[in-house]
């Protein structure tokens, strides 16, 4: 995996699990946010089919 891809997978699981966190000590819906933009990011490196040579 090319370095910016796994480092965009690897904010996206940071927020993942910083959403849970955020959802369950302070504000759900803020953790929500926090969880629908990791989710975001964590799947954005794999949506390219073709990778660049």
């Amino acid at each position: 995996m090319e370095p910016a891809r796994a480092f965009l997978a690897f904010l996206g699981l940071v927020f993942a699990v910083g959403g849970v966190v955020v959802a369950s000590v302070f504000d759900p819906l803020a953790g929500i946010a926090c969880l629908v933009i990791g989710a975001f990011l964590l799947i954005l490196p794999f949506l390219s089919s073709h990778p660049e040579d």
